[in-house]
């Protein structure tokens, strides 16, 4: 009897034991699950923001379609790329208006809707890329040399293009930017730079280059064609989220030169 019960409790553990897993098997599983991961979530967090990216240039993309297109109806000149409030001589692309107390319209969708681009788009969504984590309804800008102000403010005088036809290089002119504001929208057009004995980096609470594309920035040309343009030095990515001051990231920055040498049109 006592050999027929041993015999049966034999049988009974090779059966649960075939059917399931033991401790340590389930701590080498989710070991190897665990690898898995950490091997895996690099490379999906970079497909993603790759994929954001794309999104971000397909906006700058319609609006720089819609840019040329202005120009085409307007006998080749180039809308403002400033932001005051808008009527028909001046062409503001949106029309946020005077970063004032009181100015209800600025950083709103209808300050869009009355720029010169809105009516050959239809759709506010495209002004705002997917990345930009701010309340801003808005994130990009048009590159001061087209058709931006000609004043000495901001640290330097620049002689903009008023014509399309005008632009010398379209390939290597810049016109949509990513940017950012820390108040109510990104106010004029975009000029990152100051000139003085050597380049400085400039920025304003109401403006300022981003980097919220993997330490990078968007960017369309005249010739409409998209590219990304990875910041290289770190200080670069630390001024654009106002951690140091603009001389500090100044000094010997590749980054300052190969953005001057890109805006500073004619």
């Amino acid at each position: 009897m006592k050999t027929n019960l041993k015999a049966q409790k034999t049988n009974e553990k090779a059966q649960y034991g075939a059917g399931g897993f033991t401790l340590v098997e389930l701590l080498v599983v989710i070991s190897i699950i665990s690898l898995m991961m950490s091997i895996m979530l690099p490379g999906l967090s970079k497909s993603r923001e790759q994929a954001q990216r794309v999104v971000c240039g397909s906006n700058l993309k319609q609006l720089s379609y819609a840019w040329h297109l202005y120009t085409i109806e307007r006998d080749d000149r180039l809308c403002s790329a400033e932001t005051g409030w808008n009527d028909t001589e001046a062409g503001n692309w949106v029309a946020d208006g005077p970063m004032l107390e009181g100015n209800l319209v600025g950083g709103t969708k209808q300050a869009i809707k009355d720029g010169s681009l809105y009516p050959l788009l239809k759709d506010v969504k495209v002004f705002k890329c997917k990345t930009d984590m701010t309340d801003l309804v808005r994130s990009y800008a048009i590159c001061r040399a087209m058709n931006g102000h000609g004043c000495s403010c901001d640290g330097a005088a620049i002689e903009s293009y008023k014509s399309y036809t005008s632009i010398k290089m379209p390939s290597e002119k810049p016109v949509f930017i990513d940017a950012t504001s820390r108040l109510g929208w990104i106010d004029g057009s975009f000029w990152p730079i100051d000139i003085q004995s050597s380049l400085i980096w400039f920025r304003k609470d109401s403006r300022n280059i981003t980097a919220r594309h993997g330490e990078g920035t968007n960017v369309t040309f005249a010739d409409l064609h998209y590219e990304y343009l990875k910041w290289r030095d770190n200080r670069t990515v630390e001024f654009s989220e106002w951690d140091i001051d603009p001389m500090e990231a100044s000094i010997n920055n590749t980054d300052l030169e190969t953005a001057y040498n890109m805006l500073k049109g004619m």
